[in-house]
Order: C-alpha cells, then structure tokens, then sequence
C-alpha cells in the first residue's frame, strides 16, 4: 500500500518501481494488488491494454483499521492454563 500511495494512481509496474531493492516479484505484486481490490482497499480501471489502480482509503484509515484487527485478534487468543 505503501508504493500505491506514494504512486497515487498507477500500474502494478509503476509500484514495483516504488518499492525500495530488493524487489518483489511481479507476479506476488499483482495477487498482493488484486486481493486489496477484492477487499475493497483499491480500485481499478482499464486504460488502453494497461489496469491502473488507486486506493480508495487512506494511509490513515488503512493503518487505523489494521491496527484495530490486530490488537482484536492479539487478545482473542485464548490462554492455556497448564
């Protein structure tokens, strides 16, 4: 998320230049891109023979909803008694 939002809008190839060495392989950069879209977390359109992607939520809304889940998931775990 962090390429796509430095990005602001753009193809996968764009992203995978905006992410630091060394690279993610393009093909885990495309599933990863499409699993966030099916979430709802980006958008996308097609323009000539090329998708381009924009998020749909904030770095901080992005942030705020993950750290929710996290801490949710973190304390559900239930503890063993030994």
């Amino acid at each position: 998320m962090q390429a796509v939002w430095k990005a602001g809008e753009g193809t996968i190839k764009l992203f995978l230049e905006n992410m630091p060495s060394p690279g993610t392989p393009y093909t885990t950069l495309a599933s990863t891109i499409k699993n966030l879209e099916k979430k709802g977390y980006l958008a996308s359109r097609m323009v000539g023979n090329a998708y381009l992607f924009k998020p749909l939520v904030s770095e901080g809304d992005y942030k705020k909803k993950f750290m929710s889940g996290f801490v949710r998931d973190y304390f559900a775990i239930p503890i063993r008694s030994w």
